[in-house]
């Protein structure tokens, strides 16, 4: 590309026409710009120097560089919006939870003149929330750069993906005592988080921490042809816990006690069946964010309860709202 100045007052069709404004000239004219005839008035109410760009082969202008770009990253799941200003951006067509190649970002960000930048990988997103952003820095780029972008994603895959929840039927159990008002917000919050990811909740049984009830509760799961068991209130401190215990004789395994986060430490993961098992140690643990809010997006994209899904969130597992923030603690 070629880089031009043209005298503003004195610019004549000729300097501008098919040429890529580089600065703006007020609101109503603005960088990125591809100049015409009919913008050569408004170009000669500027009282100085103006400053071009002429495209030559192979160039590409920055909004028709952010679109291959984003085309080139975004995978199953994400909608591009139209080009503003050399950004394009990807939506998320339908909640679902993201991943993201970090080291394919990192790759892509070292060719140098583009960007992409993106939510965290994990991270559970709404309908129609940025996903992530494509950017072009100058007004237009090289075009052997983007083909470099886009060979990168053709032999790896897509960079960002949107994984889509699954409607699991859910078997929820509760081996904790609670009075009235105590379970009308268990039922509450559960209704409301699994909801939020489109779960059938075939039941909620409230039963005594004993072997023979929480038996009785993983055969009526199994019966029901659960995908996911919720089970709260066993100690994930106790080995002799029914939860554990009854778990094995069901014909089911313990994955993992203990999680690699703080609130909710005592996750424990299982499996039943073909069931994922996921515990927390309280009817409490629904009430709140906690480990068990950064572990239920995996649940439900991917039908399992994974150990390697649990311990891989020990970063950024200090969720404490006191230390959740992004940025320093500037005075």
């Amino acid at each position: 590309m070629k880089a031009i100045r043209v005298s503003g007052p004195s610019a004549t069709a000729h300097d501008i026409k098919g040429r890529v404004l580089v600065h703006d000239l007020g609101s109503d004219l603005r960088k990125g710009t591809v100049l015409g005839e009919g913008h050569l008035d408004r170009v000669r109410q500027w009282g100085g120097e103006i400053h071009l760009v002429e495209l030559e082969p192979g160039d590409l202008h920055e909004d028709v560089a952010a679109g291959r770009l984003a085309a080139a990253v975004a995978g199953a799941g994400l909608e591009a919006t139209a080009p503003v200003q050399s950004q394009v951006r990807l939506l998320a067509r339908h909640r679902g939870l993201v991943r993201v190649r970090s080291d394919m970002v990192d790759a892509i960000n070292s060719l140098g003149h583009i960007s992409v930048f993106t939510l965290m990988d994990g991270q559970a997103v709404a309908e129609g929330e940025e996903v992530a952003g494509c950017k072009v820095t100058p007004v237009a780029v090289a075009g052997s750069v983007i083909e470099r972008a886009e060979r990168l994603c053709q032999e790896a895959g897509p960079v960002i993906d949107l994984v889509a929840f699954r409607p699991l039927k859910t078997f929820v159990v509760a081996t904790e005592r609670l009075k009235p008002k105590a379970r009308e917000l268990f039922r509450a919050a559960v209704t409301a988080k699994l909801g939020w990811y489109g779960a059938e909740v075939v039941a909620v049984r409230e039963v005594a921490r004993t072997d023979e009830a929480v038996a009785a509760a993983y055969r009526e799961a199994l019966d029901r042809g659960a995908d996911l068991v919720l089970f709260a209130g066993a100690s994930a401190i106790d080995p002799l816990d029914p939860a554990y215990a009854e778990l094995s004789i069901a014909g089911g395994d313990l994955l993992q006690l203990g999680a690699p986060m703080h609130p909710g430490s005592m996750l424990w993961l299982g499996r039943l069946g073909h069931a994922a098992v996921v515990g927390v140690a309280s009817c409490a643990g629904f009430g709140r964010n906690s480990s068990l809010d950064l572990l239920l997006p995996f649940v439900f994209a991917y039908g399992r309860a994974d150990a390697k899904d649990l311990l891989r969130l020990g970063h950024g597992g200090l969720i404490e709202s006191a230390a959740g923030r992004r940025f320093p603690p500037y005075d």
